[in-house]
């Protein structure tokens, strides 16, 4: 393909039609004093917020070809540059005050594993239980950061729980992790080396039909379940 062209003249761009994402030309024309790592990730947060999707940093190290470290880089640049705002779980894409520019901004959530299974945990309780209260959510939060058990071992305690308790509660539930995590059980593997701790994965009624609860269990992790 030739671009040659007259002097003084550029080559005409069409664009593709039916296509979500529209960058501010602002992030273009500070290409060379950011630098092309930080602007492309700066525009791939951007196509992450305007489809309404989150990012996940190995997803976007991945696309972008780059290291993960890399990525790290890149955002304490834009950082430092006030083109992103880390709210935490939530990072805001913004335009610096000192350049030229419209009225824009936007923001993108940013999961990680953990953070992307602790979202899972919580849609499991809510479809279980009920929607959690916000001192519920900061509880699941503790056992899943501080007491280092799994969202896999919590689903199956929220399961236990509402096999074994008339009434369901979060008491009844932290009753159920206490006693296993006192006895070590922080991930998955650990309950089925120890299959008598959890009920609903052992019984089995007359003619080897499953339980609601294992069916359940079994629709979520299918390729964890044992008949």
């Amino acid at each position: 393909m030739s671009m040659s062209t007259h002097k003084g003249t550029g080559v005409l761009l069409q664009g593709l039609d039916n296509m979500p994402v529209q960058v501010p030309g602002e992030i273009l024309e500070n290409q060379a004093s950011l630098g092309p790592v930080p602007v492309l990730l700066w525009i791939n947060l951007l196509a992450c917020a305007q489809q309404g999707r989150p990012l996940r940093v190995e997803q976007i190290s991945a696309y972008m070809g780059v290291e993960a470290s890399d990525i790290e880089r890149a955002m304490v640049v834009l950082a430092n540059a006030g083109w992103v705002n880390d709210e935490g779980l939530v990072i805001r894409l913004t335009i610096p005050e000192n350049v030229p520019q419209g009225r824009f901004e936007t923001a993108v959530a940013v999961l990680d594993e953990e953070q992307a299974s602790f979202e899972w945990l919580v849609g499991y309780y809510a479809a279980r239980v009920g929607d959690p209260s916000p001192e519920e959510m900061r509880k699941l939060l503790y056992w899943m950061e501080r007491r280092g058990v799994s969202h896999e071992v919590i689903a199956v305690a929220i399961e236990e729980m509402c096999a074994g308790a008339p009434r369901p509660s979060f008491a009844y539930l932290e009753g159920i992790l206490r006693n296993w995590h006192s006895l070590g059980i922080r991930v998955y593997a650990d309950l089925v080396e120890r299959p008598n701790l959890a009920r609903v994965l052992t019984q089995h009624p007359a003619k080897e039909e499953l339980t609601p609860a294992e069916q359940r269990w079994k629709e979520v992790f299918p390729d964890e379940f044992t008949d």
